[in-house]
């Protein structure tokens, strides 16, 4: 496949998405995060990976956290009108983190509790609250004050 046509896959991707073509890192950071935040809280939270929240416009996380949901198979949800206690973003290698600031802000006027920015480059994790200062950590436990949720961050860049 040649550069152009790779080109048109990604557009038609961000097309169909509304978001840049997640990679290989992207990929490799959210698994860990559903895996560890599925381990520690799967019992009693519902860990979902790209679900759409109803908002204005649409977002669709990559990583969104509910209290216990009970899914209804036969009547399925396309998109989520309740507010999730938590979502991560994980910045693709086309996005800036100037990008994500306003989208983290629209979660926060939905009702979200708190937001985290994961840079793979940087194997770092930022804990946005709605008071929107967010603090890095870059080892040892990601700990998040507003949902309570808790990662160690060398479980999620492991090497």
């Amino acid at each position: 496949m040649d550069r152009a046509a790779v080109l048109d896959v990604v557009s038609e991707y961000e097309q169909e998405w509304g978001k840049p073509m997640p990679s290989l890192n992207h990929s490799l950071a959210q698994s860990a995060l559903i895996v560890e935040l599925s381990r520690k809280y799967g019992d009693e939270y519902t860990i979902l990976s790209e679900l759409t929240l109803e908002m204005y416009p649409a977002a669709t996380p990559d990583v969104a956290i509910y209290p216990r949901l009970s899914p209804n198979w036969l009547r399925d949800e396309i998109r989520k009108t309740q507010p999730p206690l938590l979502v991560v973003e994980i910045i693709s290698p086309s996005q800036s983190v100037d990008e994500l600031i306003p989208k983290i802000e629209r979660y926060f006027e939905m009702g979200v509790r708190s937001c985290w920015l994961v840079q793979p480059p940087l194997q770092q994790i930022a804990v946005f609250t709605p008071e929107m200062q967010p603090e890095v950590f870059t080892r040892g436990p990601v700990q998040d004050p507003a949902s309570g949720f808790s990662v160690n961050i060398e479980d999620i860049f492991k090497g």
